[in-house]
């Protein structure tokens, strides 16, 4: 799930800095730019400067939120665990804060931790992206990508023993798919885990293994 922002003047508090604002939105169109292209590293290291300048410039939360989130999301891609779960809750807190989305955030939580073989906190999140998707009608509004959270959801449950709860996911996904057998979602999977190599950290602790 990908989020956009526009930074207009009245997003901006009277006390803002805009020269560290301005350099956080340059930031943040480079990690765009670097992550289109595969280059998630270099996205990461944009998106955290993003973040340090917003912080800085006394961004407002929504889009320290959204620098947070993309920070959190492209350190899960190269499997920088800790900094992936600390961009992430620290986007899901600052949207709980101002009412955002925090279904966005919820659900790479719950996608980050699998990837990264953490079962348990995996479904944590799962549940509690689905009890925040269902509160929007996410069923209505993205069907397909919805369908998709509840497999992902039903597989997780199933590996860890709870069967019953699974297969009424898998059976409310299938009931979706059946009606909208022509429909795609309309976001993109964050490729947790799939581009570790691009970390220098993590190849020199598995070569040194």
């Amino acid at each position: 799930m990908k989020r956009l922002i526009l930074l207009v003047p009245f997003l901006v508090a009277s006390c803002a800095n805009p020269i560290n604002l301005r350099t956080a939105n340059e930031y943040f169109r480079g990690g765009q730019s670097n992550a289109a292209q595969g280059n998630w590293f270099k996205a990461r290291m944009s998106f955290g400067r993003a973040w340090t300048n917003a912080d800085l410039g006394h961004a407002n939360d929504g889009i320290k939120a959204v620098y947070a989130y993309e920070y959190g999301r492209t350190s899960g891609v190269i499997c920088d665990w800790a900094e992936s779960e600390k961009g992430l809750l620290k986007a899901l807190e600052l949207d709980a804060k101002i009412n955002g989305p925090v279904h966005m955030s919820l659900v790479e939580l719950a996608r980050m931790y699998h990837a990264k073989g953490d079962l348990q906190n995996s479904e944590k999140y799962f549940g509690q992206a689905k009890q925040s998707l269902d509160k929007i009608q996410a069923d209505t509004r993205d069907s397909i990508g919805y369908a998709n959270i509840l497999k992902e959801y039903a597989e997780i449950l199933t590996r860890l023993g709870k069967t019953e709860d699974a297969k009424l996911l898998k059976r409310r996904e299938e009931e979706i798919r059946s009606v909208f057998k022509d429909r795609a979602s309309s976001h993109d999977q964050t490729p947790y885990g799939r581009h570790c190599d691009q970390n220098p950290t993590y190849v020199d602790t598995k070569r040194s293994n």
